[in-house]
Order: C-alpha cells, then sequence, then structure tokens
C-alpha cells in the first residue's frame, strides 16, 4: 500500500515538473518571428521579429526589416506623359518596458531608433531621369502600445504601437542631370504600427 501511494506520489510530482518547466520558461522569455507594418500616411511592410525576456517577461525589444517600392504616373504641362519611380528600406529596433502583464496581454512603452535610405527618379517619358532624390534618415521615437493572445491560440501574438518620430535626413537631388538641389523634407508626426508573431 505504502509501495502504491509512493508511487502516485512521484508520477505527481514528475508530472508538476514537467509542466512547471515550460510555465517557468514562458514567465522568463519568448521569442516570435512575424509581420510588422508602419502606417504613416501610407504603409510599410516588413519582417519582424521580437522577444520578452526577464521576471514576468516584462523588457522586450523588437528588430524589424522594411522594404517599400512604388511607381506612379505623371502629368507634365507641355511634355506629355511620364513617371516616377521610389524605393525606401529600412532597419528599426524597439526597446520596450511592459507596465501591466496579464496572463493573455500586456501594455508597454519603449523608445525606437530606425536608420533608413531611399530613392526617387522621375521625369517625362521621354527622359525618365529627369529629376532624382537620394537620401537617408536617423528616425528616434517614442512609443505606446499593447499586445494580446487569444487563450485558444496562445502561441499567436497581436499587437500595436502608437508612437512619434522625429526625423534627421539628409538629402541629395538633381534636376536634368547636372543641377544639385538641396531638398529638406520634414517627415516628423505620429505613426501607428501593427503586427502579428508567432512565439516559439
Amino acid at each position: 500500500m505504502k509501495r502504491r501511494i509512493l508511487g502516485y506520489v512521484a508520477v505527481m510530482a514528475t508530472v508538476i515538473c514537467l509542466c512547471a518547466a515550460p510555465s517557468f520558461a514562458a514567465d522568463n522569455y519568448k521569442i516570435g518571428v512575424g509581420y510588422q507594418g508602419m502606417f504613416n500616411g501610407n504603409m510599410l511592410n516588413g519582417l519582424s521579429v521580437r522577444g520578452w525576456f526577464g521576471p514576468n517577461t516584462a523588457i522586450g525589444g523588437e528588430l524589424n526589416l522594411f522594404y517599400g517600392a512604388s511607381k506612379a504616373d505623371l502629368s507634365f504641362a507641355g511634355n506629355g506623359l511620364g513617371s516616377a519611380d521610389a524605393d525606401l528600406w529600412m532597419a528599426e529596433l524597439k526597446f520596450m518596458y511592459a507596465f501591466l502583464v496579464r496572463q493573455n496581454s500586456r501594455f508597454y512603452a519603449g523608445a525606437k531608433i530606425a536608420y533608413g535610405q531611399y530613392d526617387v527618379t522621375g521625369g517625362p517619358n521621354f527622359n525618365p531621369g529627369f529629376a532624382e532624390l537620394k537620401g537617408r534618415a536617423i528616425i528616434p521615437g517614442i512609443l505606446v502600445g499593447a499586445e494580446w493572445n487569444f487563450p485558444a491560440l496562445p502561441e499567436l501574438g497581436f499587437n500595436f504601437d502608437v508612437g512619434y518620430n522625429y526625423v534627421y535626413n539628409t538629402n541629395t537631388g538633381s534636376v536634368v542631370g547636372n543641377q544639385d538641389v538641396d531638398i529638406d523634407l520634414k517627415m516628423h508626426g505620429i505613426n501607428v504600427a501593427a503586427g502579428i508573431k508567432y512565439y516559439f
């Protein structure tokens, strides 16, 4: 009888330990990979990696890689139709701290820094390189946001951020291939980002 009771205790202790191990891991770190989009007038889509670490997974970091390209049709007075091509890539790093961590959600605030480069070329059809703009930007910012998951899908995390960016940019441009122009773009302002991650 005692041997049977000890057997039950051993089985229960094993089950508790096996269940507690992933729970302990979930309380100290979680890493997810997925999608992140940034809405700032237009939208940038990118690959995102987000991790939560520390006690109760309150300290977070996120790395985003964005790329966008567009083509626009233009009309030039007296010069017929034309077009403009633009492309942009950007890398963004976020540091976050969750003030509230619940079973299925967390509320956080943080800071971010991004670096990007862009290239715009356009002109009438007979001279598509009529005007060109090249630039690079360093973008610091602050943010607040939330992340949540559904109990039936605990491995999926949905998030949104609202933040303010300040843009330091350097731009060089030319018109008709030989006239250099200085262009100062002001792109400061509020932006919204949203994403979904699969946590391992």
